[in-house]
């Protein structure tokens, strides 16, 4: 006696109109996903109210120590500070944009990461909060140069100037070397 044979999914007649159905689902384009900003942190530097990105700003902590690198005074590397168990060099952002920075005692320390294991601190004034970004950026307007901004953008306490991260780094770099 013969035992029936077993059909697997494959094997099996489609049904009426699956075809037709399917094909009506591939022609169909499927919606475009909501761009994805991300955050920026806003903070002060002196006059300036600025923001940068949330994925370079790697920390934020009460001033740090720093200790002065001997001949390098007057110039953007301010000299060396231990976060976190590491060495990283501390840079003047105020020095590097030409802004007068406030000296506060509210002072903190923004730690940039340019790359993984590339950190560098910069002292602000203050941290104003962190912001979803709007897909609205109105074009870099006039207190900065137009190189250092990628954009401007309108929140309740004002007007903020979102850092162009290439250039920042490229700058840092070359004033530091």
């Amino acid at each position: 006696m013969s035992e029936p044979r077993q059909t697997s999914l494959f094997d099996r007649p489609m049904p009426p109109g699956y075809r037709d159905e399917l094909q009506a689902l591939m022609a169909v384009e499927p919606p475009k996903p909501a761009p994805r900003l991300g955050s920026i942190l806003l903070f002060k530097l002196g006059p300036l109210q600025l923001a940068a990105q949330t994925s370079i700003a790697f920390a934020v902590s009460p001033v740090l120590h720093i200790a002065r690198i001997p001949h390098r005074s007057g110039t953007v590397l301010l000299g060396l500070v231990a976060f976190r168990g590491e060495i990283i060099p501390c840079c003047s952002l105020a020095r590097l944009l030409d802004v007068t920075q406030n000296e506060t005692g509210a002072a903190r320390m923004l730690i940039l990461q340019e790359s993984p294991g590339r950190l560098w601190a910069v002292p602000i004034d203050a941290v104003l909060g962190i912001r979803l970004l709007s897909e609205h950026l109105s074009p870099p307007s006039a207190p900065l140069a137009a190189h250092w901004i990628s954009g401007s953008l309108e929140d309740d306490s004002g007007t903020f100037h979102l850092l162009d991260n290439g250039n920042l780094f490229r700058q840092i770099t070359l004033a530091t070397a």
